[in-house]
């Protein structure tokens, strides 16, 4: 806890130094011919030396601005500037702190079609809802990513784990030139790709899929789209790197992108036994797995221990592909993109679990062992025609062909405080599948002439994926007590599932007056389930699998018919306020087809909608409704070991979920800050609920009920700031407080109780740089969890984390960066003979060569005092467990880097 306190005092005091010696200018704009106030002008302070950005702001409906925190002693050039109109440019220094009021300012007409000032090189321009930053405008070191040149904009955050949020709202996707890069994944674009290349970016809302503007500006998500320079639009740039090190450790991958005016053709390939998904050889965080550990994770449902694989371990990666896009004309855009993955991965755990009946307490002590391999070839088209400005047409398929293989063995001891020593459990099973998933959208949207507004949507979906597995599970019980036989199995299971579903669904929407709009959407959708599992005991005669076992194959089949129709109203009080309501009227016709029976169900839905919203702020209401899992509906005992047992329950009914939700989303432009906040409230009718019969000897049947009670709250409120670059220091910071309640039913030997969970904690976070010569990323959280039971003894459980992320870059002297990262975790109340906390620092030093720096050579020691590990604690339902992964241990990796960069004149 003290780190954290030092954190925060470190952060009180930087913020107050960042916060002296500054200065504000007012003022409000107008039409120099009519003198109304022009709303949305551009007003901005540039470095008169470099013409790089020191703060932005715009004005008000009233025409006002208020631009603060602007230093002293620079020479700074004030540019304002209105679609249409002359801009208005002064230079201004200042010796004092003062507020400078420059009253009126008139703005003449220009027959611009944009605010484009580049002889001026004003960085950042407006247009209706974009918003476009001049990439000269904002300096990065030479051989910069483009992730450092995003740290650099206003209102752009982003963060440890590469997600970007603007103006507190997350990045759905990073375009180039308007072009997909290899996905969704943004990370691909903006940790590989030089920031020089860059001429401008473009920040808008995702609307995409919502061309209405049904989705609520408090959600709606935002896209990046990197415009390149004129010269890297015919040019062939890339990099390679491969790296070899101890303990066998290696690292190896090459980003090569061909463009060509409308075409650009990328290749990629990565290969590595780090954990590293991500293709950037810069992430050295990710190394070890140590992101994936799971040591911050909650998990409140319960988790079988018969063979379980917890997670973590040591993966090796191998995948690659291609991706292309191309333009013809200036209406038809089209992608294609294929990707090879394979990921094999070897993890050994331990874990140590309680579980409590009354006055009896079991505890399990485990180890784990298990292997996986998987493959996939993935090809996915994007075709975007838009034949003219009413009309837009969107389709995208997409093919997977995958396979796995994974194997098992673990070893249990089973006790219980008044018998001792109950069991011990030891077993081996293995998995072999492959199956292919193919799928298409398809939407259509067409704006009405002669009614602004109106619109028709139509859109199809489609999606069929068949697969087959073999199963090998053997378990060998041996028991201590009389209440409970030893007892061997040796099974396999054949397996064939598919799942097929085709929907279509359409609407219309037609504003009816400046203030009230009607819509009415319509849908239908078939789907099909298929899960078949043929079970065979081994025949000690014949020594194959060929004794078969109908009560524990299952053949389950379900039909499912929903048809769905939705009228729904938006109406606008003022600019700011508005009204969205909807009733949905859902019928769901399921058929579900068992080994020995077949029943029907018929359902009728009345799901409504309601959201307000004023601006920055909206609250909604919502209900949906969701059919039981059709494996939870089987009238049949599976035995998976002698002490797990599952029994389906046909008469589940649906589960109804009410939900309300609270969102507020605000940056002001002027102070660079962004508050965001969210809360929730969520109730279950008829909710799915796990039955649990364990007794004393350790062995476990479940089963499913529905029941009424559930429920939980959420919310969350933050803050982001961005302080006025101070000479060569720049300091953002980040502060959130979360929490929850949740309150589940659980049933245990027929006994109806409830579980409850409560926990608030904290994050803070800031980055410091300066002239990107000295760069540190600090933070820190605490996060408790209080959960207490109503049956048994009432127990409560206590679990907290303590956290803390360091990270320091130093690039001195020229052409040398030093890195070095520390990632810190306490867990206090994990069992004995678990590591209570980990403190992995890892570091590196790079050497920068060649002309442009292209090359570099990095010797990285990944885990430098031999301390990572991965350990947690969580609880659920009457158990609390204790889990401990193995992950990478300290190693020493040597990396070379080249980048290349050619224009063609062609």
């Amino acid at each position: 806890m003290r780190y954290l306190i030092i954190l925060l005092f470190l952060f009180t005091g930087i913020s107050i130094s960042f916060a002296q010696k500054h200065v504000t200018i007012k003022g409000h704009v107008v039409d120099s011919l009519n003198k109304k106030p022009l709303e949305l002008s551009t007003v901005a302070a540039v470095d008169l030396k470099d013409t790089s950005l020191i703060a932005y702001t715009l004005s008000k409906k009233t025409g006002e601005f208020e631009l603060s925190n602007l230093p002293l002693g620079k020479k700074i050039k004030l540019v304002i500037s209105y679609t249409g109109h002359k801009s208005f440019i002064k230079a201004l220094t200042f010796q004092k702190n003062e507020v400078v009021d420059l009253g009126e300012i008139a703005l003449s007409n220009k027959m611009l079609d944009e605010v484009v000032i580049r002889a001026e090189r004003v960085p950042i321009t407006i247009k209706k809802d974009t918003i476009e930053f001049s990439a000269e405008a904002f300096k990065t070191r030479p051989n910069a990513v483009v992730e450092e040149l995003l740290k650099k904009l206003p209102g752009v955050q982003v963060n440890g784990d590469g997600t970007i949020t603007v103006n507190g709202k997350s990045v759905s996707k990073v375009l180039i030139d308007g072009k997909q890069f290899f996905g969704s994944d943004i990370k691909i674009a903006t940790k590989n790709l030089d920031a020089a290349i860059v001429g401008s970016i473009q920040v808008y809302d995702d609307r995409e899929n919502d061309p209405d503007h049904l989705i609520s500006d408090t959600k709606v998500q935002k896209v990046i789209n990197l415009k390149l320079k004129k010269a890297i639009k015919r040019s062939t740039f890339g990099k390679g790197f491969a790296g070899a090190g101890t303990r066998g450790r290696y690292e190896s991958g090459g980003l090569f992108n061909m463009f060509r005016d409308t075409l650009q053709v990328s290749l990629i390939g990565l290969s590595n036994n780090l954990n590293r998904t991500a293709f950037s050889n810069d992430e050295l965080y990710s190394q070890g797995g140590f992101d994936r550990s799971g040591g911050n994770n909650l998990y409140n449902g319960t988790v079988n221990t018969g063979g379980q694989n917890w997670g973590g371990g040591i993966e090796k990666i191998t995948s690659g592909g291609f991706n292309i896009n191309t333009d013809y004309g200036k209406k038809l855009k089209l992608n294609l993109l294929y990707f090879y993955s394979q990921k094999n991965n070897t993890s050994q755990n331990q874990a140590h679990v309680q579980k409590f009946l009354g006055d009896t307490t079991l505890s399990t002590t485990s180890t784990n062992d298990n292997r996986s391999n998987s493959y996939s070839h993935s090809i996915t088209g994007l075709v975007d025609w838009n034949p003219d400005t009413l009309n837009t047409i969107h389709y995208s398929p997409k093919l997977v062909f995958k396979r796995d293989n994974s194997s098992n063995s673990s070893f249990s001891d089973n006790y219980n405080n008044f018998e001792g020593h109950l069991n011990t459990n030891g077993g081996s099973s293995s998995n072999n599948s492959h199956g292919t998933d193919f799928q298409q959208d398809f939407y259509y949207n067409k704006r009405l002439k002669g009614k602004k507004g109106a619109s028709i949507n139509i859109g199809h979906n489609l999606q069929y994926s068949p697969s087959q597995s073999q199963s090998l599970s053997k378990t060998n019980l041996n028991s201590f007590v009389s209440s409970l036989k030893s007892d061997t199995l040796n099974r396999q299971g054949n397996g064939k599932n598919s799942n097929f579903s085709a929907g279509l669904n359409g609407s219309i929407r037609y504003p009816f007056t400046k203030k009230l709009i009607v819509d009415v959407t319509t849908s239908g959708n078939y789907s099909r389930s298929r899960e078949e599992n043929a079970v065979f005991d081994f025949n000690k005669t014949t020594q194959v699998y060929d004794i078969y076992l109908l009560s524990q194959s299952t053949n389950l089949k379900r039909n499912l018919f929903t048809e769905d129709v939705k009228p729904g109203i938006t109406y606008q009080f003022t600019k700011e306020i508005s009204l969205i309501a909807g009733l949905s009227f859902n019928w769901q016709q399921a058929e579900n087809k068992f080994a020995v029976v077949t029943n029907y169900h018929n359902y009728l839905f009345f799901l409504p909608t309601i959201r307000m919203e004023f601006g920055s702020f909206s609250v909604g209401y919502n209900r949906s409704a969701s059919l039981p899992y059709l494996s939870a509906l089987q009238p049949q005992t599976i035995v998976y070991s002698p002490l797990y047992s599952f029994t389906g329950n046909p008469n589940l009914k649906p589960t109804i979920n009410d939900n309300i939700n609270i969102n507020f989303n605000k940056y002001f432009q002027a102070s660079q800050v962004n508050i965001y906040s969210y809360a929730s409230f969520s109730t279950e009718q008829d909710a799915i609920v796990q039955t649990q019969i364990s007794v004393a000897n350790g062995a476990q049947a479940t089963n499913f009920v529905n029941r009424d009670g559930q429920f939980s709250v959420n919310g969350s409120i933050g803050m982001y700031k961005q302080f006025k670059k101070m000479g060569k220091w720049t300091l953002n910071t980040n502060t959130s407080v979360y929490g929850f309640y949740r309150r589940n039913i659980n049933i245990i030997n027929g006994v109806d109780g409830w579980q409850k969970y409560f926990s608030l904690g904290f994050n803070q976070n800031f980055n410091i740089n300066w002239n990107d010569k000295i760069e540190l990323n600090a933070g820190g959280g605490y996060r408790p969890v209080y959960t207490s039971y109503n049956y048994g003894d009432h127990k409560k459980v206590f679990t907290d984390n303590y956290s803390m992320q360091n990270n320091v870059v130093v690039r001195w002297p020229k052409r040398i960066v030093w890195e070095t990262k520390q990632e810190f975790n306490y867990n206090s109340q994990v069992s004995n003979g678990f590591q209570k906390s980990v403190n992995v620092i890892s570091s590196s030093v790079a050497l920068q060569f060649l002309k442009k720096d292209r090359g570099e050579i990095k010797v990285t020691v990944y885990d430098l005092f031999n301390q990572n590990t991965s350990v947690y604690r969580f609880t659920g339902n009457n158990t609390i467990y204790d889990v401990q992964n193995n992950t990478l241990k300290r190693y020493f990796l040597m990396t070379l880097t080249y980048k290349f960069n050619t224009l063609s004149t062609k």
